[in-house]
């Protein structure tokens, strides 16, 4: 059972690098191209993430810590 537990763990790990380097590949490439990527707008998507955090006041500052303490580990 343990072994299948890290394997599901290492399998959502390599997904969580893989969607941020998509990520950081879309903002980098929209702000470079000016145009959305992939067909969408990659930089108004995560000003959304965060405008919606950052109105939430306490709320959100915690929920950004988790969020980022969780793709933080390495």
């Amino acid at each position: 059972m343990e072994n299948v537990f890290n394997v599901v763990m290492s399998f959502i790990g390599k997904m969580t690098a893989l969607f941020m380097a998509l990520l950081s590949f879309g903002v980098v490439a929209e702000i470079l191209y000016g145009a959305p990527v992939f067909g969408m707008s990659v930089l108004h998507n995560v000003v959304n993430v965060v405008s919606m955090l950052g109105g939430e006041g306490v709320i959100g500052l915690i929920a950004l810590v988790i969020l980022y303490n969780l793709l933080d580990k390495k």
